[in-house]
């Protein structure tokens, strides 16, 4: 693997080449790790409030308002602690998640993981664009096409200068944000007859949590040590609770006030895209159009960055990392997203991104159980890229099966578990559950046994 543990010096670019980042999968340097907790609430909050956000408001709408807002504030205190340790995760160790997994699941097993989550993330990127594009065309009477191209250069421009100013995109176009949805609600409630939506079915809380957490919270986990490695370090004990709960205060937040627009988008007008109000009124229509472009590259710049992280990952399981590995790499899936989006292919696999929520939950927990109690956060960083000597390195075989038998209880439970599973559980998170225990009966006896 260019995989030695001898990793590649920093080397300093002046001008604007010089603000392009490229670490890459290294560990972050500390000159680089400055991120409060405050900045990265803000990271998530604005990550999570894509104009797509305000469906799980239509998706919950025969639940009614309450219910709704039950079953949010439930999935985020299910995702609180897998969150949270993630953010703790990249403070401890400056790694992204899928360098970490090379001591989970292997080197080959990350590498696989690592080549599905960065089409995942690409295909969500697309997927987003196009919703974006079509959006933007109808309030704007413009090509929709033109729209997926502007969109996606941005968003790829963007990305190319990394965490560092990703961060102060959205700081400072937040509050832009916040006041065209603002103005967007404002709207739907002064013209037309707006009733807090009641239940019209029996809540199912099993299906609205699923729904929840696997729109949000745990779909975006296992991204977060991808940001708060930019963090200050763990060795600083100032902020640490603000640190474990940011990820997941900002993600759900987002969640609840978006998906509580939506929702009464949906009893008001018929539909939950709130920024299709303004198609019909042109200065309505200009700030919409800010709205949901914002809203989407708040949120697509995180599919973006992670898919070029994930596949820098899978390429060092064979080559040295060079330094503009990470630009070229956003730049080639940027392109390819956008072309996607345009092609429309998307439209055609959502029933495949949707089971990536089943894959993902099983993947995160036990990758916790692995770092926590078996590796007990002390792997250095160099360890992640020293060259597999034995096939137990190469393959964890214990994280695999107990993963497979998390992905299967996940995808196929409902078939054969008792309702309880299906109508009150949330069956990804019970098969997350599941995978962690199992690897954790496997590999913690052997853990206190070398200690």
């Amino acid at each position: 693997m260019a995989g030695s543990s001898k990793l590649v010096p920093e080397v300093s670019t002046a001008g604007i080449l010089g603000e392009v980042e490229t670490v890459g999968i290294l560990p972050v340097p500390d000159k680089q790790r400055t991120m409060s907790p405050g900045k990265m609430t803000i990271v998530w909050l604005m990550a999570s409030a894509s104009a797509t956000t305000p469906l799980i408001g239509a998706l919950l709408f025969h639940f009614g308002v309450t219910d709704m807002i039950l079953a949010i504030v439930l999935s985020w205190v299910i995702g609180l602690v897998p969150a949270g340790l993630f953010s703790e995760m990249g403070r401890e160790v400056p790694l992204t998640a899928l360098i970490v997994a090379r001591k989970s699941y292997g080197t080959a097993g990350a590498f696989l993981f690592s080549v599905l989550f960065t089409f995942v993330n690409m295909g969500w990127f697309g997927l987003n664009t196009a919703v974006a594009g079509e959006t933007l065309s109808a309030i704007t009477h413009m090509s929709g096409n033109l729209w997926f191209w502007i969109i996606g250069v941005i968003q790829v421009i963007l990305v190319l200068f990394g965490m560092k100013w990703l961060e102060y995109f959205y700081r400072y176009t937040s509050i832009v944000l916040l006041v065209c949805y603002g103005v967007l609600a404002y709207y739907l409630l002064s013209h037309y007859h707006v009733n807090m939506p009641g239940p019209t079915a029996p809540m199912a809380w099993g299906t609205a949590i699923t729904t929840v957490v696997t729109f949000s919270i745990l779909a975006w986990t296992y991204k977060v040590s991808t940001v708060s490695r930019f963090a200050t370090p763990a060795s600083n004990p100032r902020g640490k609770t603000a640190f474990f709960l940011a990820p997941s205060v900002g993600i759900m937040v987002s969640v609840l006030v978006m998906g509580l627009m939506g929702m009464y988008s949906q009893q008001g007008t018929g539909n939950w895209n709130l920024a299709l109000l303004g198609a019909h009124a042109p200065v309505w229509g200009v700030i919409a159009a800010v709205g949901v472009a914002l809203a989407i590259m708040h949120t697509n710049a995180m599919n973006l960055y992670p898919s070029t992280v994930d596949l820098l990952v899978a390429i060092n399981t064979f080559r040295r990392q060079t330094k503009w590995e990470q630009p070229i790499a956003t730049i080639i899936l940027g392109v390819l997203g956008t072309v996607l989006a345009i092609l429309g292919i998307l439209n055609h696999v959502m029933g495949f991104l949707d089971v990536i929520g089943d894959v993902i939950i099983p993947f995160t927990f036990l990758m916790l159980v692995d770092w926590v109690w078996v590796q007990r956060k002390k792997t250095p960083a160099a360890a992640f890229f020293e060259h597999p000597r034995t096939p137990r390195d190469w393959w964890r075989w214990s994280a695999i099966i107990a993963f497979g038998v998390g992905l299967v209880i996940s995808i196929w439970g409902a078939d054969w578990l008792p309702g309880l599973f299906t109508t009150v559980l949330p069956l990804p998170v019970v098969g997350g559950l599941v995978s962690g225990l199992i690897y954790a009966g496997w590999e913690i006896p052997r853990a206190i046994a070398k200690a």
